[in-house]
């Protein structure tokens, strides 16, 4: 892959605002009605704005509201990512109640959920897990009309699960009517971006589609970080018959960034004192760089076989392309010289292929006096995944000056040794899986499941064997009662297992992570249900989870050990419109995460959580919106020293419409100047940016 440095033009943006929103006025109400046991003439209200209660497919398939899926599920909706200027998953998740985003560097990063990683990434409710447990580059979120967040083990849909959390990127479809929209934004550290969006029928009522396309640039706070990100999606839907309906789509998202940090600021000076620099500060020179394009192309086809069944098929062909140079220091530095790291530099290539196909047919049947659904299907991928690294020998574990701040020189890279320092892995997962919702009463309902799964993986990776192959079913429990119009009382059990492609001491394959997810909770509907109240309480296990160990420099080999991990807590979320006007997602999580021997671990993940969001019409200022958002977390620690106290992020924003048609809007973030690490978890941290402003105007046809 090529280096490509684009420069779009400097973006003149008129852009002004006071504070923060609503719903603006004059869009359609929608409606619902449920099928429990309210009365069929039941009509809910206008749906809120932040939250979503209607119909999420992520945790099973079925056709399950947010209110009866027997999980915590978070949404973060179209409108609050407008809000709070939430334009990368990285911000969104970061949004998301119980989450963590673990921004280990700037360009790869970790998420997760009720203690464990999340590596259940999908679109439309069709993904395999990440390749190599974590992401990389910086992801749009302009494609998305919403993201669920499915807590807890979700190895029904997937298989392949830890006990965290399934996010599903909701892809926007096309719309029945025209509309287009175009924005521009300026921000604090020549921040520009260009947003259009453009939707609607092309060839009378049969063919629609959409274009969205985005363009943003910027310096950084951090020193010599510069970011240059591209996107582009589109999707073609046709409807070849009443009955028949295809979609075909592609969304191609390009990051191509400048002075990427590779690792980050010690955590321990030498003296084993907690270190403390600007927030400027970074350990990346301005020849280091990190691009990754991200293609996916998908395929849809649905064929409704009679009015209650209905047959699908899904093809997804994924790529991602990455390429670096980067610099990793390691060490303790001395806390007035900063002699004392040593730095590697290090050129890498990869690219990773998926190829996915989903077939399964979904519909209702009568019995016992009620309607039941079911949903069963097969589900085949094959990952392949291939690299190959390069070093400096002048630059590898080299003793390195005091003045790293200021940038280290740009080696010359030795010659690439493809059998050494190269990887070539090949995974094939063929799975079969049936979920069905049975009912017994109007009020009771049991959500029954299993897959079986077949997993095979060969190949090498740096000069170590990598062949596995594994068996598995995991099954799914969960069951709903309707105790009262409006409350809802769940419970549910699965299974976990996550294979791995980590290696022990002896070189061998670690094996698959193995345990149990379980959880109980209670949903109330608030305001005439246009707001849910969860309480849930959760309990994981999970058996022989990858730990890094040691790096063996023989092989260029990261060596894990096996550990049994117990985690257990509770979440409280609120989300929806709580009252008229007042849109809100609220959450607070209190987590406990403890090892076989009962002691602390993973400690770089913070135990108590609250997360707010925030908007509300000013009925007395026809157009204009307000609201603010917090993001507060308790200590973290690094081998049992605190690194990180607690911290509470704040931010602000105001939309006005003065007409239909514009809208202009300003985000102020951190507005305190809170200094915080973004992520202990490999022993290095950077801080988060301070004080930050984004203006934008939109205009929508």
């Amino acid at each position: 892959m090529k280096r490509q440095h684009q420069r779009i033009f400097a973006l003149t943006v008129v852009a002004a605002a006071v504070s923060m929103t609503a719903r603006a006025e004059g869009n359609p109400q929608e409606t619902q009605t449920t099928t429990s046991n309210r009365s069929e003439e039941t009509v809910l209200p206008m749906l809120p704005v932040y939250g979503e209660p209607e119909e999420t497919k992520s945790a099973t398939k079925l056709d399950l509201t947010v209110f009866e899926t027997p999980q915590t599920v978070s949404v973060v909706s179209e409108d609050q990512m407008n809000d709070f200027d939430l334009k990368e998953v990285n911000s969104v998740l970061k949004y998301t109640p119980g989450v963590t985003v673990e921004k280990t560097e700037t360009d790869r990063v970790y998420y997760t959920a009720r203690g464990f990683d999340i590596v259940n990434f999908q679109q439309d409710g069709v993904g395999v897990p990440f390749a190599f447990g974590l992401n990389r580059g910086a992801d749009n979120a302009a494609m998305y009309e919403k993201i669920e967040v499915v807590k807890g083990a979700n190895g029904l849909i997937t298989g392949l699960a830890n006990p965290s959390a399934t996010v599903n990127y909701v892809l926007k479809r096309p719309t029945d009517d025209p509309q287009a929209s175009v924005s521009a934004a300026a921000g604090s550290w020549n921040q520009r971006r260009l947003e259009a969006d453009v939707s609607g029928p092309l060839s009378g009522d049969k063919v629609k589609g959409r274009l969205v396309v985005t363009k943003q640039q910027g310096d950084s706070y951090l020193d010599r970080y510069e970011k240059d990100l591209s996107g582009i999606y589109g999707i073609l839907e046709a409807d070849f018959t009443d009955r028949t309906r295809a979609s075909v789509g592609l969304s191609i998202n390009d990051s191509n960034n400048d002075g990427v940090l590779y690792g980050a600021l010690p955590l321990f000076y030498s003296n084993g004192s907690v270190t403390n620099y600007d927030r400027s500060t970074s350990t990346a020179p301005d020849w280091a760089y990190m691009d990754v394009r991200k293609t996916r192309t998908f395929f849809e086809l649905q064929h409704d076989v009679t009015d209650n069944w209905q047959a699908n098929i899904h093809y997804s062909h994924n790529v991602e392309d990455t390429e670096w140079e980067l610099l990793y220091l390691a060490g303790s530095p001395d806390p007035e010289t900063q002699q004392g790291l040593n730095g590697t530099a290090s050129y890498y290539e990869s690219k990773v292929k998926e190829d996915i196909v989903d077939l399964y047919v979904n519909g209702t049947f009568e019995g016992w006096g009620q309607e039941h659904e079911i949903v069963a299907g097969v589900n085949v991928s094959d990952v392949s995944l291939k690299g190959h690294s390069v070093y400096a020998s002048s630059l590898r574990n080299t003793a390195v000056g005091g003045d790293w701040m200021k940038g280290i020189a740009r080696p010359e890279f030795d010659t690439y040794n493809p059998s050494t320092d190269s990887t070539d892995i090949d995974k094939k997962q063929r799975s079969y899986y049936v979920s069905t919702r049975l009912k017994a009463s109007d009020d009771l309902a049991f959500l029954l499941g299993a897959r079986a799964i077949k997993l095979d993986q060969k190949g090498v990776n740096y000069s170590v064997r990598q062949e596995t192959s594994e068996t598995e079913t995991v099954p799914y429990i969960g069951a709903t009662y309707e105790a009262a119009v409006g409350t809802m009382l769940y419970a549910s059990y699965s299974k976990v297992f996550n294979p791995q492609v980590w290696v022990d001491s002896d070189f061998k394959p670690l094996g698959a992570a193995k345990g149990v997810s379980r959880e109980v909770g209670i949903k109330q509907e608030l305001n005439d249900s246009g707001a849910i109240l969860t309480l849930a309480r959760f309990e994981s296990e999970l058996n022989n989870l990858g730990e890094y160990a040691s790096y063996d420099s023989g092989t260029n080999t990261n060596i894990y050990r096996g550990i049994d991990i117990e985690s257990e807590g509770y979440e409280v979320e609120l989300s929806g419109e709580v009252s008229e006007g007042l849109n809100m997602s609220a959450g607070y999580t209190d987590l406990s995460i403890k090892d076989k021997d009962g002691k602390d671990t993973r400690t770089h993940i913070p135990t108590k959580q609250f997360k707010l969001a925030a908007a509300y019409q000013l009925s007395g200022i026809d157009g204009l919106r307000v609201g603010g958002g917090l993001n507060w977390q308790n200590d973290i620690y690094y081998n049992n020293t605190k690194v990180q106290g607690e911290y509470m992020l704040v931010d602000v924003f105001a939309s006005y419409e003065p007409t239909d048609h514009l809208t202009l809007a300003l985000n102020l973030n951190n507005i305190t100047n809170e200094k915080y690490r973004e992520s202990v978890q490999n022993g290095q941290s950077y801080y988060g940016p301070g004080r930050n402003v984004m203006a934008s105007v939109t205009w929508r046809y």
